[in-house]
């Protein structure tokens, strides 16, 4: 959905993240900005720039793997 939607409206795609820290203290991060990737056209293409953004998120779980949790079942 967020690659199909950034065709409609050109803009940049940043991941946002909470942190636990020692003491009940957590740290929100802003990631950097994940460049969409274009097909030979020039348009965006889905499947790259999801791909794109999941590998974002695989980083995030590889650095902290205890503090995730995944509450849908998105891979079946």
């Amino acid at each position: 959905m967020l690659a199909r939607l950034l065709r409609q409206i050109e803009c940049p795609i940043h991941g946002v993240r909470i942190v636990g820290l020692p003491g009940q203290r957590f740290r929100g991060q802003l990631s950097e900005e994940v460049k969409p990737v274009r097909d030979a056209g020039g348009q965006i293409d889905i499947q790259g720039t999801m791909q794109a953004v999941a590998s974002v998120i695989e980083g995030w779980i590889r650095e902290y793997p205890d503090q995730w949790l995944w509450l849908h079942r998105r891979w079946r």
